[in-house]
């Protein structure tokens, strides 16, 4: 003869099962626990504030260089349009490249071996015939250096050299 269980009252042994085998103490958190997940997450925070911050001072510098070249290219077909020598003073911040995030502006002419600051009343002078004069400009800032050497026939960047830190 066979014995037949009665499901609907369960005995004590599957009780226990459906409890968690016998846990002593109610589910949830220590204080331990959350202190640590916290501080996961704060650190996480962090990590991502400073790389976000590092990205915006490249692209600020990133931003610079954009200006300088369109500038140059601008007062280009200013000086071909126009028919008249164009001057563009270096000195009084004109391509807006070191204000704008704290950098520095240093340049660099034809015949010179190292970068330099802009000399007082020092100008880069377009053409009516198409051409510029040779320079090269070097923006450094917390993000790090850019280099650009423009084409005299153009006014192009010929050359770039992007050097980010870290």
């Amino acid at each position: 003869m066979t014995k037949v269980r009665n499901i609907a009252n369960p005995t004590p042994a599957v009780l226990n099962l459906q409890r968690g085998f016998g846990r002593s103490h109610p589910a949830g958190f220590t204080l331990l626990e959350i202190i640590v997940a916290m501080a996961l997450t704060l650190l996480i925070i962090g990590i991502a504030a400073v790389s976000i911050s590092g990205v915006r001072a490249e692209d600020q510098l990133r931003r610079a260089a954009a200006v300088i070249e369109t500038t140059a290219r601008q007062n280009l077909m200013q000086a071909l349009n126009s028919q008249q020598t164009v001057r563009m003073d270096l000195t009084s911040g004109a391509f807006g490249a070191g204000d704008e995030f704290g950098g520095m502006l240093l340049v660099r002419r034809y015949g010179e071996s190292a970068f330099r600051k802009p000399r007082r009343g020092e100008a880069w002078e377009f053409s009516p015939t198409g051409i510029c004069e040779p320079i090269e400009v070097r923006i450094s800032g917390p993000a790090g250096q850019i280099e650009i050497g423009f084409d005299p026939l153009t006014a192009c960047a010929r050359r770039k050299s992007i050097q980010v830190n870290g």
